[in-house]
């Protein structure tokens, strides 16, 4: 936990800052007088789920800015595993794009995230695969840390414990919450953390938040507590229902916009363990300051500045709140460790500037930066709520996971004029050790001390001392990158710290479909004004590598150089991996790429990769070679196949609908293009008479879910030649074996000739939305199941229309394919050539 006073408002930074906003909130009255009745109560809740998006962000809005509790929202993962309507980005990508929509939510719901170590690998049929596959005991020890930590009062699931849940992740998470439940409060489980400084902890009780989301669901049980959250608040202008749909809506990534509810409405909650209660969640809490003794002088000062406040003079509150803050100050200091008190201090620093009128930024020259550069950054310190404000010291500081560390101080004592801003100027070279911008949690620097938080902290921030007659506070701010978009205008973005020199892999799998050799190219990329050294390629046995190293030499950031290699593979089939390695002085040692994640709703964000790729040495034939691609909600196919050796033409609507099709060998329809391009529900006639003309049509998975709240309507049922529905069966094992329904179909032939071994090594899952309820003009050719399930024959279903072929296939071509899976990529190049001999 950090340290009481100057240091929590740092911690409160990931939170509660408005990333496109400034770089201290501002607060308008209203904000301020919720802000004050916050500081009256002391309870705290931990929402516990799988995923993002799991979380039900109208409980959450309206314990936190209703009932003003501290709240928060552990999820389990970050949901890399799942999908994303949104772009193409998959696992460690989407998990970055999904873990910043929480954080956009967050902002809104004014709850709190915390995450495990958990790596969401997909869809899963069991609670005891996700518990194996999560590593049971590291991710209850993380739980149980999270609540240690937090310390809940109560303690709510978002699924029970059992098959109800709908999916094994979600099913485990309320495992987890139960399991951890009693083994926060016991000394014995998990001693590591108590030596930390961590104590056990018993929460009062656990309830589940039942779910409804079908009309036939079970009613909740007799004796459920219920939380009305449709609730109307004046000082929001809305009710808390209305502001959850907001929250809820920032999950873009899942398709999750909603309409918002208006009036009341109930959610119900079951008891699973602890204290029962009769009418309240928190029954039998004390929610005031009177649950820590020695605490009555900081509750008369904190209510004597809410009697007080004036919303068109927020400033006349401040010295009573500046009593408060001392009177926190001289609680003992087991007291003020308590994480409660903590939070309430960092509500009340934060109060204390918002009150003020203060603003306070630090900006950097650029947001891309390396070790050994000089970083030059503009802070700038305003007054402008009308009291006589002291302007004691600008302090710039570098973080690290040790600790902050003191670049440069600036000590002032002079006042600050109201409406003016004082502006200080700071040069200063990058430290060797600052943490590079690879997150925390994907093995980035501060892996255990930010071990749970969702983000890794700004590499610098500043921290302006400012003092009025009733005493001193600090406004610690991150250093970040600001410009003008020409549309959106102000906008803000994190800096990134990066390599020396980074390396961009021209492909990040390299097929070789027989034994020639093929140039790898890549391009070294300087991250530091100057970067110059040796690059070389580590590729396993018996591939081999020519040159053996290259040299480079950049003469300003961002400059890139063009280097190629040739590869020879062996004469056999062959896999494995190959590694970019780069010397720029220190040695040679694994490179790192850069992947920039850039979505209007979410801060950029930055990735850093080890440079590595996949090598696959495999015999691959193809007939046609011209595809016409029409993307759905994103994938990394078309680029699979340009690698191939097919020429890719991605589709427009207007191009579907004037362009003759007949000049494509096959038209593919990547995954949920039946939910992401209406124009589809006319346009599917065109195709469909491309195929009659001789055409090859495959259509890649998409999804008809029909639950409420959730964005997957198709956009037409009627998808196919003939008629079919989509399912929501799939095989989450991708092991399992796969029967051949029609030995003797050409798609097992032609050009390729398949064999039970093209099913192995496939990567996450096998299938996915499956056929069902096709017409009997369509042949079905795959049949699998997961391990004690029946076998289903909708994965891979083909009709002969006119003089072509139409295909639908939930097979997880968009995950294969990109990874260069021999034997997927051998069946997608049959189901493309069919009609193609």
């Amino acid at each position: 936990m950090p340290r009481f006073a100057h240091l929590a408002p740092f911690v409160l930074v990931a939170t509660a800052l408005p990333w496109l906003q400034a770089q201290v909130p501002v607060r308008d009255a209203a904000e301020l007088q919720k802000q004050l009745d916050r500081l009256q109560t002391l309870g705290s809740v931990l929402y516990i789920a799988a995923h993002p998006d799991d979380e039900n962000t109208a409980v959450l809005a309206t314990l936190s800015k209703g009932r003003n509790l501290r709240t928060a929202y552990l999820s389990i993962t970050r949901g890399g595993g799942g999908q994303n309507l949104i772009g193409p980005e998959l696992g460690d990508g989407l998990a970055a794009i999904r873990t910043q929509e929480l954080l956009a939510a967050r902002r809104l719901d004014g709850a709190e995230q915390f995450f495990t170590s958990a790596v969401d690998f997909g869809f899963s049929k069991t609670a005891e695969e996700s518990l194996r596959l999560w590593h049971h005991d590291t991710v209850l020890g993380d739980v149980v840390r999270t609540i240690r930590t937090f310390r809940p009062d109560v303690i709510l699931t978002r699924f029970p414990p059992d098959t109800r849940a709908g999916h094994g992740h979600h099913t485990a998470s309320a495992m987890l919450a139960i399991e951890a439940f009693a083994a926060a409060a016991d000394p014995t489980r998990f001693p590591e953390q108590l030596k930390a400084g961590l104590r056990p902890w018993q929460a009062t009780r656990l309830l589940w938040n039942h779910f409804r989301f079908t009309e036939d669901a079970p009613k909740p049980a007799p004796g459920s507590l219920t939380l009305d959250v449709g609730t109307f608040d004046p000082l929001l202008g809305r009710s808390h229902g209305e502001l959850a749909a907001e929250s809820r809506s920032q999950h873009r990534s899942q398709g999750f916009g909603v309409l918002a509810q208006r009036g009341a409405r109930e959610e119900s909650f079951e008891l699973l363990a602890g204290q029962p209660a009769k009418a309240d969640l928190f029954e039998g809490i004390q929610l005031g300051w009177s649950r820590f003794p020695g605490t009555g002088e900081v509750a008369a000062r904190l209510l004597e500045a809410r009697q007080g406040f004036r919303p068109e003079r927020p400033a006349a509150s401040l010295p009573a709140l500046l009593k408060a803050r001392s009177a926190l100050l001289a609680l003992p200091t087991a007291l003020r460790a308590e994480p409660l008190v903590q939070a309430k201090a960092a509500e009340l620093e934060d109060l204390l500037r918002a009150a003020a009128g203060l603003w306070v930024e630090a900006i950097a020259d650029r947001q891309r930066l390396a070790p050994g550069d000089r970083l030059a950054v503009n802070a700038a310190v305003l007054a402008r709520g009308g009291s006589p404000l002291v302007l004691e010291s600008m302090i710039l500081e570098a973080v690290t996971p040790e600790g902050p560390r003191t670049l440069e101080a600036r000590p002032d004592g002079n006042p600050l004029p109201d409406n003016a801003p004082r502006k200080e100027s700071f040069a200063f070279t990058v430290p060797a050790t600052t943490p590079l911008a690879q997150p925390h949690w994907l093995g980035g620097p501060g892996a255990e001390a930010w071990a749970g938080l969702p983000e890794s902290p700004a590499p610098f921030r500043l921290r302006a001392r400012v003092a009025l007659p009733g005493g001193s506070f600090d406004a610690v701010v991150p250093v970040q990158f600001r410009f003008r978009d020409p549309v959106l205008g102000e906008r803000y973005q994190p800096l990134a710290v990066v390599p020396t020199a980074f390396v961009h892999l021209e492909e990040g799998v390299q097929v070789f479909e027989g034994p020639g050799a093929k140039e790898v190219r890549l391009k070294v990329i300087a991250g530091a004004a100057r970067a110059a050294g040796r690059v070389r390629l580590q590729v396993p046995s018996p591939w081999k590598v020519e040159p053996a190293e290259r040299a480079f030499a950049l003469s300003r950031a961002g400059e890139e150089q063009e280097i190629s290699f040739r590869l020879t593979p062996p004469a056999s089939t062959a896999s494995g991996d190959l590694r970019v390695e780069v010397d720029t002085g220190a040695g040679f040692a694994v490179a790192r790429g850069l992947v920039k994640l850039d979505h209007p709703h979410i801060p950029l964000q930055t990735l850093l990769p080890e440079a590595r790729a996949r090598v696959e040495r495999f015999d691959l034939k193809h007939n046609g070679h011209r595809i016409g691609y029409v993307m759905g909600a994103g994938d990394d196919i078309p680029q699979a196949l340009r690698r191939l050796g097919y020429e890719v033409d991605l589709l427009s609507d207007e191009a579907l609908a004037r362009e003759d099709l007949g000049r494509f060998d096959a038209i593919v329809l990547g995954i949920r293009a039946y939910n992401t391009r209406p124009a589809l529900q006319t346009l599917k006639e065109r195709l469909h008479a491309y195929v009659a003309g001789g055409g090859t049509e495959v259509v890649l998975y998409t999804v008809n879910t029909g639950f409420p709240g959730i964005n997957a309507a198709m956009v037409t049922d009627a998808i196919g030649p003939y008629p079919f529905k989509v399912g929501r069966k799939r095989v989450t094992d991708e092991t399992v074996p796969v029967r051949l329904l029609q030995p003797g179909h050409p798609v097992f032939h032609l050009p390729n000739e398949l064999t039970a071994k093209d099913f192995e090594g496939w990567v996450q899952e096998r299938s996915l939305y499956h056929a069902e309820g096709w017409d009997a003009r369509y042949t079905p050719l795959l049949g699998m199941a997961d391990p004690g399930e029946a076998e289903d024959a909708g994965a891979l279903i083909v009709a002969q229309h006119g003089k072509g072929h139409y295909v639908y296939t939930g097979l997880a071509f968009f995950r294969q394919l990109p990874d260069g899976v021999p034997g997927a990529t051998r069946l997608f190049a049959n189901l493309l050539s069919l009609g193609h001999p």
